[in-house]
């Protein structure tokens, strides 16, 4: 009891009210629990595997039911054509399944499957077409296919609630008709597209699957490497691949998952490295991979079930060299949890999504490496120009930047560097992204051409574009009422001036599309 005559006062009694909205505020919905997307390796629906699979579809559908528990979504790379018309490609390797197996993978779990490899089109166009009906009338989602052959790489939306959307690349062209609908234009203008559309739509997670590399090489090419960090650094929040049939590292770049091969899922190679496999699980929240659990694999007679001791060990070892940045933490039952072995540095943490470095091409084949780098003590950003193998020219910024792109926007013959700063200038003190070109002088020193003015609405992304000899700026805008428009911008004197609007009054996903596809 307090004593009054201290001039102390008696509490009110607000303990059992405080405590009445602790527990209303503990007994509040949830947060929802991440989604999850499971992918698998390369699917072979013909050859052998069918005689495999009337002996041991049983067990088949049992390791599936434990594999995808839990799991919104599974992807898989389909390794076949599904048509009934043979109209084989001229090559040495040619398959056909029976378009049937279209509704037996549904009906397994599977809910959508990549067209980006380099066997869709070996029944040609007509083949491809074919498996796609076959796909979409099983209810399958198709991932790296588009009718339109101009149409260049698209994400595919992975279901209803638009959280996550899936782009499918094959590193490996193939001649004749139908080549287009497939993607597998330029690694470059792939990056570009994730870079654009996470740009878009950040509150999305973008999964990248990849169809590429060496068949049966244990560790990726440099090149894939460079790829894949490229990919992350546009936002793509995963990195996946198939085609080697073998395992290959996962590793962690930026905190962000790659794993560069994943073996086979159902193939009927025999023996040794090509009969290991693994799925990747992804749980996805917020436009991002909070968890990677891999589960291991092994083909009994061309169908996977949960490996044993000795197979686990043989995978750990390939999915961990002794330089990987990761590390795999045993969980039950039979899965690892993948985490990076350190957090993302400072210097990984551009603030953007852009591919922080190109190459631009010059008189006599020249060539100059450009790099952004971002300093974190001094929190400064720096382009680095070099010719040679040397530190070559810096140029300081005084801004972030969203954006790094090339293209010759003056039509004088020589490739301009685009920077996109975001930042107030001299004639706008509101702190907004904005569009810099900057030329290379006979020294090597990055000049600026054209700094500080806006374009007609609230820039939110650019590219070059040439058509016919001349090269325009492409820019996605947001009008004032909130719609997006796609501009076209030409260099006329001493800066760029509108040409058309492409579109105007457009959402996000109308403003992607008319923005990296071609004007018919």
């Amino acid at each position: 009891m307090v004593s009054r005559g201290l001039g102390y006062q008696a509490a009110p009694r607000r303990w059992p009210s405080l405590l009445l909205l602790l527990a209303l505020a503990a007994c509040g919905p949830a947060p929802p629990p991440a989604l999850r997307i499971s992918v698998v390796g390369d699917v072979l629906l013909a050859r052998a595997v069918p005689a495999a699979l009337a002996r041991d579809s049983a067990a088949l559908r049992q390791t599936a039911r434990q594999l995808w528990a839990g799991s919104r979504y599974v992807l898989g790379n389909l390794e076949c054509p599904l048509t009934d018309t043979a109209l084989p490609a001229s090559k040495a390797i040619v398959f056909q399944g029976n378009p049937r197996w279209a509704g037996w993978l549904r009906g397994l779990g599977v809910t959508h499957v990549s067209l980006a490899n380099n066997h869709t089109l070996d029944q040609r166009l007509p083949g491809l077409q074919a498996t796609v009906r076959a796909g979409r009338a099983a209810g399958l989602g198709v991932l790296g296919y588009e009718p339109d052959s101009l149409a260049g790489c698209l994400p595919t939306v992975l279901g209803a609630d638009s959280s996550v959307v899936a782009f499918a690349y094959s590193a490996f062209g193939q001649a004749g008709a139908g080549e287009g609908c497939v993607c597998g234009r330029e690694a470059a203008a792939l990056c570009e597209r994730v870079a654009t559309y996470k740009t878009l739509f950040p509150e999305r997670a973008v999964l990248v699957y990849l169809h590429w590399g060496t068949e049966y090489a244990a560790q990726p090419s440099a090149r894939q490497r460079q790829l894949a960090h490229d990919l992350v650094d546009a936002g793509a929040a995963a990195v996946v691949g198939a085609h080697p049939h073998v395992v290959q590292p996962v590793e962690f770049y930026r905190g962000r998952p790659i794993v560069y091969s994943l073996g086979n899922f159902l193939f009927d190679q025999r023996g040794g490295a090509t009969a290991l496999g693994v799925q990747v699980d992804f749980e996805v929240a917020h436009g991002w991979v909070t968890a990677t659990t891999l589960r291991p694999l092994r083909l009994a007679g061309a169908v996977p079930q949960p490996a044993e001791a000795a197979a686990r060990q043989q995978l750990q070892q390939r999915l961990l060299p002794a330089d990987s940045s990761a590390q795999l933490l045993a969980q039950a039952p039979g899965s690892w949890l993948a985490r990076a072995m350190a957090a993302p540095s400072p210097s990984d943490s551009l603030p953007a999504y852009l591919v922080p470095h190109l190459v631009l091409g010059g008189p006599a084949g020249t060539r100059t490496q450009v790099r952004l780098r971002y300093l974190p003590r001094a929190r400064q950003y720096q382009v680095q120009a070099s010719a040679g193998a040397g530190e070559g020219r810096v140029l300081a910024l005084g801004f972030p930047v969203y954006r790094l792109a090339q293209g010759d926007v003056d039509n004088d013959g020589r490739p301009d560097l685009l920077v996109g700063p975001v930042k107030r200038t001299r004639l706008d003190a509101t702190v907004r992204r904005r569009l810099f070109v900057y030329c290379l002088d006979s020294t090597g020193r990055l000049q600026p051409r054209w700094r500080g003015s806006r374009l007609l609405f609230e820039l939110v992304f650019f590219r070059a574009w040439t058509t016919a000899g001349r090269t325009y700026v492409l820019s996605i805008e947001r009008e004032p009422a909130g719609s997006y428009c796609v501009g076209q911008y030409y260099w006329q004197g001493f800066g760029l001036v509108l040409d058309r609007f492409r579109a105007r009054r457009l959402g996000r996903a109308a403003a992607y599309r008319a923005f990296v596809q071609p004007e018919r």
